[in-house]
């Protein structure tokens, strides 16, 4: 994915410009100029990326000091890969880090526009944490919930029944700076509030919105949780090497990453989470995690950010070519007892 976000979409002069033409400015997303972005995990960089190089003003909420510092070395080490790889110049770079200012407590949060929820997939760490926000953000500032798996009407259920309407989900898809979707989950007592605020920031990041119903896994991640499973399961069972099923997937789909290298990139740990939820809310099969994926998450080769995953990765996130391992499925390894002759 290329980052694309690099300013205001420029719609030309106006015909007529003593003539104000109502709701112009917040259909093109020009007075968009704070949000703040809950978790610096994979998803919450990837966004905090994005509206910086669109130039609005980040404030990156985390947990505490040490994942906060943790996640700011990783947004600018993912950024100076790609300086690495000729799709991001260093001005771009420095101009977007120099939007985005971190936090490990919840500061004041006056003049925040948008509010936008990354963390966990755990539906009671998600509402204590919204309550939390609701208080302290201010009347006005309008709640994107990037869940992928859980309810937005039950999440909203936390926050005061003023906010409400301001409360809509917005998922952004992996890795968020290349892929020009979102999807777009209206809760119960989702308003035009919340939706105008949704299209606001996808219009500013120019990213296509798609509507879908609020239901477990919309369209995108029941999708891609999907073939992600079934990718583990044909490394699993021997069909073939995890380089051959991402090569495969990558040519046959026109993807930018295979399935593997994708769900190191997301991380085991929250692929098997969402696996696992889906499995439950829906009570299908194919949602069931691979006995693989289990064992790799007990392991803790947890992707990129563990420095072991399908494949490895160097402290910077950049992956280490070489090596072989168990993942490498062999016949010999699945049915023959080590030393046998």
């Amino acid at each position: 994915m290329a980052d694309s976000r690099d300013g205001d979409d420029s719609t030309g002069p106006d015909p007529s410009p003593s003539v104000e033409r109502p709701g112009e400015s917040e259909s093109m997303g020009e007075d968009l100029r704070c949000a703040a972005v809950v978790g610096g995990g994979t998803a919450g960089r990837g966004i905090a990326r994005s509206l910086a190089s669109a130039g609005v003003d980040v404030l990156l909420l985390e947990r505490d000091e040490a994942s906060l510092e943790a996640s700011l070395r990783s947004l600018r080490d993912g950024m100076d890969r790609d300086i690495r790889r000729w799709t991001l110049t260093e001005g771009e770079r420095d101009a977007a880090l120099a939007r985005i200012q971190g936090s490990a407590s919840f500061p004041d949060l006056s003049g925040v526009q948008v509010l936008i929820e990354t963390i966990t997939e755990d539906l009671k760490e998600k509402r204590r944490l919204l309550g939390d926000l609701d208080e302290k953000a201010p009347p006005e500032c309008a709640f994107l919930l990037n869940t992928s798996t859980l309810s937005v009407t039950e999440l909203a259920e936390s926050i005061s029944k003023a906010r409400r309407p301001r409360v809509i989900g917005l998922h952004f898809l992996h890795p968020v700076p290349r892929i020009g979707l979102v999807e777009l989950i209206r809760g119960r007592e989702t308003g035009v509030e919340g939706e105008a605020a949704a299209r606001q920031v996808a219009q500013r990041l120019e990213k296509e919105v798609v509507e879908v119903a609020e239901y477990p896994g919309y369209v995108t991640s029941r999708l891609t949780l999907v073939l992600i499973n079934e990718a583990i399961h044909t490394v699993m069972e021997g069909v073939a090497t995890k380089d051959a099923v991402d090569r495969a997937m990558k040519l046959r789909l026109g993807s930018p990453l295979g399935p593997l290298a994708l769900a190191d990139q997301i991380g085991l740990d929250s692929v098997f989470r969402a696996l696992d939820s889906l499995s439950t809310e829906l009570g299908l099969p194919q949602f069931r995690p691979a006995a693989l994926l289990r064992r790799m998450v007990s392991l803790g080769w947890l992707g990129e950010k563990s420095g072991r995953g399908f494949y490895r990765y160097d402290e910077t996130g950049g992956r280490i070519s070489g090596g072989e391992d168990f993942l490498e499925p062999t016949p010999d390894r699945f049915l023959e007892r080590r030393g046998r002759e």
